[in-house]
């Protein structure tokens, strides 16, 4: 599933209005939430389960937050030494909890030397696994500050990247922040769409203006991304309780708005799978030109259609760049192909009274 709107993590349930099921959907059906982020393991062990009498305060929640249409997704954190196990405890409590999708939390104990090997196998693990249950990667806003982290062997099998833009020790700069991150993880690969992930927290001293809060959401909603997630419910609620306010009253849009752009429309079409979509946009005696052939007519563009849809398989396409002037737009995107490979494609098009009158494509793979 893609996530929309607003989002927040928990990290201990029990400290959540007191671990009581019905509370924490009211609050958060009050508050507008399309989605909770709940952890339910740390390393190779369950997580919110009580050690002494075996209570898992994390299955009520969970089935009372679904039953008020709010989606749960399932967290980690991880810390590298045993992949196999760290794995296998994630996938037997995803299953298990039926969550619908599930957060990978990686940073400091996977920042040491050589630890992509077991990133590789614990992502192979927990992919095979779960098969098509959505997987997003949680870990630091900006990859260059940790080189050593191995971000393309989680992101090359996950299928959201959700970076913590937390500005600690800073101000007045949130939407700065939120730019650079998204920009950064525009030249790893493989890209993954983006749901950020904000503060609502006091840590050392700092903590978050309500002013940067609100620039961070803004400022996500001028990027387009689908969703925010903040950091974290039961402490915002303990210490930051108008934060908490904050974010409820603010509209962020749970329902993507229909695209504006015919890059976009294009876009959207190509990932629904359906060619006479996509055959829509052109004229009937369109033209197609790629670097080894052209073609004339909607019947044999559709079979390039038809090729590029059973390339990338299950994966989406995703929307890089644009640009649009009169007659006349440019997009680049990205995506995946069956096999795995990362796949980088650009597309240029004429236009006669907004349906395309011929059309440039080139693509690799990269």
């Amino acid at each position: 599933m893609t996530l929309t709107g607003k989002g927040y993590f928990v990290w201990k349930v029990r400290y959540c209005e007191n671990g009581d099921p019905d509370r924490i959907a009211a609050l958060a059906k009050e508050a507008n939430l399309s989605h909770v982020l709940i952890k339910i393991a740390d390393g190779a062990f369950p997580y919110n389960i009580d050690l002494e009498n075996g209570y898992d305060y994390a299955r009520p929640a969970i089935k009372k937050l679904q039953a008020n249409n709010i989606a749960v997704w399932g967290w980690q954190f991880v810390y590298g030494d045993y992949p196999d196990q760290e794995a296998e405890i994630a996938v037997s409590r995803a299953l298990n909890l039926g969550i619908q999708g599930f957060v990978v939390n990686a940073e400091g104990h996977y920042s040491k030397p050589n630890k992509a090997p077991a990133a590789s196998r614990y992502m192979n693990i927990l992919r095979n696994q779960l098969g098509s249950l959505p997987i997003a990667l949680s870990s630091y806003r900006y990859p260059s500050y940790h080189p050593n982290l191995p971000w393309t062997n989680f992101l090359d099998r996950c299928d959201y990247n959700m970076p913590q833009v937390y500005w600690m020790k800073s101000h007045n700069n949130a939407g700065l922040q939120l730019k650079q991150s998204v920009n950064e993880f525009r030249r790893i690969r493989p890209f993954r769409p983006i749901i950020a992930t904000g503060p609502t927290f006091k840590e050392h001293g700092w903590m978050p203006t309500k002013e940067e809060v609100v620039e961070f959401m803004k400022v996500a909603k001028q990027l387009e991304i689908p969703a925010v997630n903040f950091w974290y419910w039961e402490g915002c609620r303990r210490d930051m309780p108008d934060y908490w306010n904050l974010v409820r009253d603010y509209n962020y849009d749970q329902q993507r708005q229909e695209a504006a752009t015919l890059p976009e429309k294009f876009v959207l079409a190509m990932n629904s799978k359906d060619p006479d979509k996509v055959l829509s946009f052109y004229t009937d005696d369109a033209i197609h030109i790629r670097p080894d052939s052209a073609v004339q007519g909607k019947q044999a563009i559709r079979k390039w259609i038809e090729a590029k849809m059973q390339e990338v398989s299950k994966k989406e396409i995703t929307l890089i760049s644009q640009s649009q002037v009169k007659t006349f737009c440019n997009f680049l995107w990205e995506s995946t192909n069956v096999n795995g490979a990362f796949l980088q494609g650009r597309e240029t098009m004429g236009l006669t009274d907004q349906r395309i009158r011929y059309h440039y494509s080139f693509s690799k793979q990269v």
